[in-house]
């Protein structure tokens, strides 16, 4: 045995009587290789990692694929209906030119050349007063531009889906027994409703084809006049208090909630899926424009505090197609109205803001004796 061996084997027997040293001596190293290894792997972490990747996730688009088919279909509608921009002719010698004689009709201004869409100003006597403040197109359903103390309306076809693909198991019957019980739009969710809101200020609408709805909201092109309802909501409010009641008739509905509880559905019964029955039978007729119209309705009286804004809404529509009309009045308990021949109270016209020139034209056509200087309700 060589010299270096002896002398660690007599290391060794003299460490092994020393049991206390030998644990100290075997403790450091332990601790002396395992900081050797974790330090070994440390930097063999930090050389081999990898960096980091971003993955940048494409931003969906604002519209989704059936509504953005919508609005171009929309858009494609609403440009086929706009007039096409003349382009002036200009030539060196124009005694040569040889131009046909060309009959431009003069515009009617009776019932029957009324359209709903697209006209301006006083022409026609549109819900909407005109152009008003607001600016836009008065239709016989509303402005096209909101006008101060004007319930907005909303155009909803039950033939079709909110894509317009294909149509819905439930129609008005049905989905309206759920809107009249909180009077919430989004009862309408699943159904095609028109982009373009009106903003009406009455409900004297006279008799027409009821083409004319779809046409005023602009979607004449995508809806047909049948099974479409039209929501007007907001706020109303009378100056100085009173307790009042809407009196009105419709082909086909006529439906009036206020704070969301239904005081009114007048037209036809078939067509109206709530509730709400009137106290007596309906004894007065309503404009003698169709044999059809059925009588007026008398609806459940209410209170109002003096400025006191509370919300309205007024369901109007046709169901089966047509023929459509509304109208809808209002009467002050303890008022003594004059009456007609058949003993029916002259009744104010309900109105939200007071009538120009042309509304006025417009609701004193059909010869129906009513008041249009009542009162306004609008909430400014």
């Amino acid at each position: 045995m060589s010299d270096p061996e002896q002398n660690l084997l007599t290391f060794m027997q003299k460490l092994m009587k020393r049991p206390l040293l030998l644990i100290l001596l075997a403790s450091l190293l332990l601790h002396i290789i395992a900081g050797i290894g974790l330090g070994s792997w440390k930097i063999f972490t930090l050389l081999i990692e990898e960096e980091t990747e971003i993955e940048v996730v494409t931003p969906p688009e604002a519209i989704q694929p059936k509504q953005r088919e919508y609005k171009l279909k929309t858009m494609r509608s609403q440009r086929n209906t706009a007039t096409a921009m003349q382009v002036p002719i200009a030539v060196d010698q124009p005694s040569e030119l040889n131009l046909p004689k060309i009959d431009i009709p003069k515009p009617s201004t009776g019932k029957s050349a009324i359209k709903a869409r697209g006209n301006a100003g006083d022409i026609g006597g549109g819900l909407g007063g005109g152009t008003g403040s607001g600016g836009g197109f008065s239709t016989l359903f509303g402005n096209t531009s909101p006008l101060a103390g004007a319930l907005e309306g909303t155009f909803i076809d039950f033939k079709q889906d909110r894509y317009r693909e294909s149509p819905p198991k439930q129609g008005w019957l049905d989905a309206g027994k759920d809107f009249l019980r909180n009077y919430r739009l989004n009862e309408f969710r699943k159904y095609f409703s028109a982009p373009q809101k009106l903003y009406a200020t009455h409900f004297y609408i006279p008799l027409m084809n009821a083409e004319e709805a779809p046409r005023a909201y602009g979607v004449e092109n995508l809806v047909e006049p049948s099974q479409w309802i039209a929501v007007y909501q907001g706020k109303f409010r009378s100056m100085k208090g009173g307790t009042f009641r809407f009196v009105g008739t419709a082909d086909d509905i006529l439906i009036v909630g206020v704070n969301n509880k239904t005081v009114l559905s007048a037209g036809f019964t078939e067509s109206n899926p709530g509730k709400w029955k009137p106290d007596d039978e309906p004894e007065h007729s309503g404009p003698n424009v169709s044999e059809y119209l059925p009588k007026l309705t008398e609806g459940d009286w209410f209170k109002m505090s003096p400025g006191e804004a509370l919300d309205l809404s007024v369901v109007i529509g046709e169901i089966p197609g047509g023929e459509f009309a509304c109208y809808l009045f209002i009467e002050e308990k303890g008022v003594d109205y004059e009456t007609s021949d058949g003993g029916r109270p002259i009744l104010p016209v309900f109105k939200l803001k007071e009538f120009s020139q042309s509304d006025k034209q417009s609701i004193s056509q059909d010869g129906f004796p009513k008041r249009m200087d009542g009162p306004s309700f609008g909430f400014f």
